[in-house]
């Protein structure tokens, strides 16, 4: 789901958490390494909330890379209750999962502390000693933004493996022509990111937007896949990258992201209330679906406004996260590896979680303080994801034995 959210469908605007004064000395190093000295940083733009709001504790691997929010030392008694509103075998499959990479890596202090993590939780259920060992086992530190927690989710649509009257709406696999191009690779000095688009007479092209695909740019090209009857859905499955196709034998075929056009994403909620057509804060999926059906005829132009389009590629099994593994209902997230590396493990506490969790993928709309959840397959998934947006506290876990970092009352 690696391209999935340029910005989903919108959830509700998460109200903005309280003030607080700006923060001091941050500390520095990778998660699970020895801390590198302090340095002064200012708070970010989005200030704190208080832990009855939201926490997250986060497992981190030794891979670490700088992050753009600065950690902040925290006192084990400043740490939320640590439940789980899930069952431990969830996580433990999401843990498993994981620990592969981090052994390749040769990461063995991410599997200990992981396996550590686990043994606590069984051990552990009151919430006094709770904390208590997880104060006596790991050191933490507090990420010093609150964190966007948003959801996303696996569509599934009706399709056919052959296009008629209703069934004419087809999911296309990367044309062969499509290029992209890592700036980079030529030591221009740009920093700019990929650059996607095709050859034409020796120059790299954009290549054909939404609207241009939907009137037919591809077709002929034997580049379908199959075809569903519902446009809005297959926007949908677009923009979370990765989805399932029911087909009228009951199969089930699973698609899975293989390129965009390169193209600008725009937000379809962002279109519907830029132009007066739903009110702010509310461009759910449900509303969305029941504006464009009660009005079909403006459906293919709000489409047509993000001119980006997604490829895909058959793919057997369940959805597959940018860290190459499975992805756990409930228990993955995508993040922002500058901020949570690749393969964390995390404690989400918010008004509608309270859970440990995996960094098991990304999204280029994942960017600095936001974490999000992934909630499994089908309709009630994506209503569920349509309504996430919380904002909340991330804390990074390190194990005992490295150097302390002063905690401040």
């Amino acid at each position: 789901m690696e391209d999935r959210a340029h910005g989903r469908v919108e959830p509700p605007r998460a109200r903005p958490p309280p003030a607080r004064r700006a923060r001091g000395r941050a500390a520095r190093g990778g998660l699970f390494r020895r801390s590198r000295g302090g340095g002064e940083r200012r708070a970010g733009s989005l200030r704190g909330v208080t832990v009855r709001a939201l926490a997250t504790l986060v497992l981190a691997t030794a891979c670490a890379l700088r992050a753009p929010v600065a950690p902040l030392p925290v006192a084990a008694r400043d740490l939320p209750p640590l439940l789980d509103d899930l069952d431990l075998a969830s996580l433990e499959t999401a843990i498993e999962r994981t620990v592969p990479v981090w052994e390749r890596a040769g990461d063995a202090a991410s599997v200990a502390a992981a396996r550590a993590l686990l043994e606590t939780l069984r051990r552990e259920p009151d919430p006094g000693a709770r904390r208590k060992a997880f104060g006596d086992r790991f050191r933490l530190v507090r990420l010093d933004d609150p964190i966007l927690t948003t959801a996303y989710y696996e569509p599934e649509l009706a399709a056919r493996l052959r296009p008629d009257r209703t069934f004419r709406h087809p999911l296309y696999a990367r044309p062969p022509d499509l290029v992209d191009v890592d700036p980079s690779a030529f030591g221009s000095g740009c920093r700019c990111g990929t650059l996607t688009g095709r050859l034409q007479g020796g120059r790299i092209v954009p290549y054909p937007s939404r609207a241009e695909i939907e009137a037919g740019a591809l077709a002929g090209r034997r580049l379908e896949i199959a075809w569903t009857d519902d446009p809005l859905a297959l926007f949908l499955l677009h923009v979370q990258g990765s989805g399932r196709l029911r087909l009228d034998d009951g199969r089930i075929l699973g698609v899975r992201y293989a390129g965009t056009n390169g193209r600008p994403y725009r937000s379809l909620a962002q279109t519907l209330v830029a132009r007066g057509l739903l009110p702010a804060g509310q461009a759910t999926i449900p509303a969305i679906r029941q504006y464009l059906a009660a009005h079909p005829g403006q459906q293919p132009a709000l489409l047509a406004e993000n001119e980006r389009y997604t490829f895909f590629r058959v793919a057997a099994g369940e959805p597959v996260g940018s860290l190459g593994v499975t992805l756990t209902p409930g228990r993955s997230i995508a993040a922002d590896a500058r901020v949570v590396p690749p393969g964390t493990v995390a404690y989400l506490r918010t008004p509608s979680f309270g859970r440990f969790v995996v960094s098991q993928d990304s999204g280029s709309a994942i960017v600095g303080a936001r974490v999000d959840v992934f909630l499994g397959t089908g309709r009630e998934a994506e209503e569920r994801a349509g309504q996430t947006s919380e904002h909340g506290t991330l804390y990074l876990l390190r194990v005992t034995g490295e150097p302390p970092t002063p905690t401040r009352d």
